[in-house]
């Protein structure tokens, strides 16, 4: 795989060894399925890591952020959501743009079905990725170079605040998603 998609072979056998599923490639990256996530390289990232080492997510993101935020509730004494955020990619897209990979404490998902859109007309499908869009506006922020942009607080955000909130609350099953499935069929 290493020579067929032009990758180095230490970063290749690292992405072996954290995803769940191959699915394919470009010159310098696998597709990957890492935690029910479409992702490049297993969410594996050499930039902004030491030399010679690799950066990996968490074992599990939605406990790191679960962990993160009793923290955060404890020293400040107030209610807040976390998310572990990383950078991936959207099909036919250029650039990078932020993804929840781990959250806590906030439903992750706003469902908009059975309101009624501006004409009145009942919405059969929206639901919205809330925990995507403040890891978008948080990536905005934390940069892709030298930032050094750790963390990012967001407030007024319209979330629902909920203890059992976790990032897994916003995964489509393989057979649902409209990528996913497409790709499944395409291979068959």
């Amino acid at each position: 795989m290493a020579r067929k998609w032009k990758i180095d072979q230490h970063l290749t056998a690292i992405v072996l060894s954290e995803a769940d599923e191959i699915l394919g490639g470009v010159p310098g990256f696998l597709l990957t399925l890492k935690n029910g996530i479409l992702t490049p390289n297993a969410g594996v990232d050499l930039k902004n890591s030491p030399p010679g080492m690799a950066t990996l997510w968490p074992l599990d993101p939605d406990k790191s952020a679960q962990r993160l935020r009793a923290r955060l509730e404890r020293r400040y004494t107030t209610r807040v959501g976390v998310e572990i955020v990383d950078s991936h990619v959207t099909p036919l897209r250029l650039g990078t743009v932020g993804l929840a990979i781990g959250a806590s404490g906030f439903l992750p998902v706003l469902d908009s079905r059975k309101r009624l859109d501006l004409f009145g007309r009942p919405i059969k499908v929206t639901q919205t990725n809330v925990a995507d869009d403040l890891a978008a506006m948080a990536h905005l922020l934390m940069g892709e170079a030298a930032q050094r942009v750790g963390a990012v607080l967001i407030r007024g955000a319209r979330v629902t605040l909920n203890n059992s909130g976790r990032s897994k609350l916003a995964k489509l099953h393989r057979e649902k998603c409209l990528i996913a499935n497409s790709l499944s069929k395409v291979r068959s």
